[in-house]
Parts: structure tokens; C-alpha cells; sequence
């Protein structure tokens, strides 16, 4: 059922909570925490955006090896690579090294049992092909529960199942479910989703309603200089990065 509340219920709550102004977690991007006012905020959802294979889960890779320096607990659900594929990268940026090494085997496997004894330990994967929306809320709050997770990053959107019900109105209704889902359990969340070929948000525009803030990565194949536009935010000023 849902309750009334008073403006003045309401305004107790906003005095209450400055109290605790709330955590907010560095992504280790400078440019990227003050385009977000900050950085990652409880609470709040976050969209990235990209044509295929531009670099969306490299940049994901980066702030999660960001914050797992920073002894900041998180769930990488993957329902495109698995854990072993993302962490071949993880591994090259921790030791220096191109991560096609792994393929050809010309990685040092003394190497990684050494760095294995003093790695840092704060990323959990979930290893997620073919998740289904209720699978997924059930997998996020039993992570936070057992795990202490302040965040939760899902690539990405569009591979989410639905149960034979429009695409376009099942992706949003995957937004709106897991921007509802982090402000109940006061962690933040970023989710990936491509772009088709109008650079618009494949499946209808969703995460731009429902989540806070949404940017699109911008690359050109063969380049290794991105950038990202801010597409959407409910309480920052525009900014590229």
C-alpha cells in the first residue's frame, strides 16, 4: 500500500539526511567524478552508452579496478564476457601487460601467483548469461546482504530476458525496476546499453527516463582518444569529458 506523507514529514527527512549527506564512492576518473558532482552517490543509477564494440567494458573495467584499489566492495554482473575474459584484463593492467598475452600464453604464470597473494579483493562477479529482470532483482539485495556491496555495475541492458512482452516497453521497465531497486537498498548502480546505428538507445529511451545520470562514449575505431557525452542528468550541469 502505498502512504501519505507531509511536507513537513518531508522536510524532517531532508534535515535528517543532512546529518548523513549519504556515500559517495570516487570512480578514480578525476574528470568523470567532477562531471558527476562527486562521483558514484547511493542511491543513484547510471547509464553508459556505446555502439558495439567501442569500449564500454573497458571503461567499466577501469573504474571498477578503481574502486577495487580503494577497498570498495562491488558486483560486476556480466551477461555478455565472463569473469576469467574480464579479469585477462584486469591482470595486464595490474601487471603491466597487453592482455592478448593470455591468449598466446606468453604471460609469466609465477607472475600472477605472486600478485595473487597481495591482490586487492573487492570486486564479486556474477557470472549472468541470459538474467531475467526477477533473477536480477533477487541477485542484487542477497549480494548487498551477503557481500556488503556499496554498488553494482550490469552489462548490459538490452542482454537483461524479458517474458515475451514488447522489447521497448520490457527495457523500460528494466530501468525504472533497477533505478527503484538501488535507491531501496541506497547503492548505486551503472549499467551499460548499446546504441544502435541513429546513436539512440537500442530498445526506446528507458534508462534516459528513469535513471540519473546517462552518458554516451564516443571512440572511432582504430583510436585510442574517447570521450563521453553527458546525455542526461537530473542534478548536475551538462558536461563532456
Amino acid at each position: 500500500m502505498i502512504k501519505f506523507r507531509s511536507r513537513k514529514a518531508a522536510i524532517t527527512s531532508v534535515l535528517e539526511s543532512l546529518k548523513d549527506p549519504g556515500r559517495c564512492d570516487s570512480t578514480g576518473l578525476p574528470k568523470l567524478d567532477r562531471a558527476m558532482g562527486g562521483g558514484l552517490y547511493a542511491g543513484k543509477a547510471y547509464g553508459l552508452q556505446a555502439r558495439k564494440k567501442i569500449g564500454k567494458t573497458i571503461l567499466l573495467g577501469t573504474i571498477s579496478y578503481n574502486l577495487n584499489l580503494k577497498g570498495i566492495p562491488h558486483l560486476w554482473i556480466t551477461a555478455e564476457m565472463n569473469d576469467q575474459e574480464l579479469e585477462h584484463r584486469q591482470l595486464a593492467r595490474a601487471l603491466n601487460k597487453n592482455s592478448i598475452s593470455f591468449m598466446d600464453r606468453s604471460i609469466n604464470s609465477a607472475e600472477i601467483k605472486k600478485y595473487l597473494v597481495t591482490a586487492p579483493d573487492n570486486v564479486y562477479y556474477a557470472n549472468a548469461s541470459g538474467i531475467s529482470l526477477k533473477e536480477l532483482e533477487e541477485l542484487i539485495p542477497r549480494a548487498v546482504n551477503e557481500l556488503n556491496i556499496q554498488g553494482v555495475i550490469v552489462d548490459y541492458l538490452q542482454l537483461i530476458r524479458g517474458e515475451n512482452q514488447n522489447r521497448t516497453e520490457h527495457l523500460e521497465y528494466v530501468a525504472t525496476s533497477l533505478a527503484g531497486l538501488v535507491r531501496q537498498q541506497q547503492i548505486w548502480c551503472i549499467v551499460a546499453a548499446q546504441l544502435n546505428q541513429e546513436n539512440n538507445t537500442r530498445g526506446g529511451e528507458g534508462m534516459l527516463l528513469a535513471f540519473d545520470m546517462v552518458f554516451n562514449l564516443h571512440r572511432e575505431k582504430f583510436k585510442s582518444e574517447a570521450y563521453l557525452e553527458m546525455t542526461e542528468s537530473r542534478y548536475t550541469s551538462y558536461t563532456n569529458i
